[in-house]
């Protein structure tokens, strides 16, 4: 049965691209750096490309950010601080994201998020998207010094949650870090994305959705197909 439904953060429960996009050009205006010869449109894309869609830590990002332009070596420091402080208060959520929570904890089943990041800058963004009142748990890889993909974060979050890892499902857009993680610690895992998007190196996601709401679905199908397995596997009374 599955108990609880853990997610991903940046692009399953809150639009990061969107906000990332909003973030970065008033950041270039704040720090002028236009006067350093930077374009807008090389900044946003420098960091994208850095960043391996939210892999890399910023505070490790924002050094080669500036090596690359060429910029004053203490700019990185500041830089970095702004985006600390500023971009997590800008974060929205994913179209259907807090109905889909809601309807889980309606349902009975816990909630909770699983995210790489610092902990400073992941929780506020919670905070911000409005998602924090339906969460029993909130994991940030920063705080623990785990990351995914990486079981043993999966394993602590369900421990936390004092279940197995089998009656937790984990739902994420990142297929190595989020699903093959998920299910090497032996939860199932639901990838939230495009199916063209998913590497050919990697075997099928088992079960794959393109809007947050279907979950609720998916999660009730998969705990009625246990139920009736359960119900054939009974003794019966003569």
């Amino acid at each position: 049965m599955i108990r609880a439904v853990l997610f991903d953060l940046d692009e399953t429960l809150i639009d990061k691209t969107a906000t990332v996009l909003t973030f970065l050009p008033l950041q270039y205006q704040r720090f002028r750096l236009g006067e350093h010869g930077v374009e807008e449109q090389d900044y946003i894309a420098e960091f994208l490309q850095l960043e391996k869609a939210g892999l890399v830590r910023k505070r490790d990002l924002y050094p080669r950010l500036v090596e690359t332009f060429g910029l004053p070596g203490d700019l990185a420091a500041a830089l970095f601080h702004d985006f600390e402080t500023v971009y997590p208060g800008m974060a929205v959520p994913i179209s259907g994201a807090r109905q889909t929570i809601s309807a889980l904890k309606q349902y009975g089943v816990l909630v909770g998020v699983v995210s790489n990041g610092e902990g400073n800058v992941q929780r506020p963004k919670i905070a911000a998207a409005g998602l924090n009142e339906g969460l029993d748990l909130v994991v940030i890889s920063g705080d623990i010094a785990l990351r995914k993909p990486a079981r043993e974060i999966f394993e602590l979050a369900a421990g936390r949650l004092h279940l197995p890892v089998d009656s937790c499902l984990f739902v994420g857009d990142n297929p190595e870090a989020d699903i093959v993680g998920a299910e090497n610690a032996g939860m199932h895992a639901v990838y939230f994305g495009p199916k063209n998007a998913w590497p050919a190196s990697l075997p099928s996601p088992r079960y794959q959705i393109d809007l947050l709401p279907q979950l609720i679905a998916l999660v009730r199908d998969l705990n009625a197909l246990t139920e009736g397995l359960m119900a054939t596997k009974r003794p019966r009374l003569r």
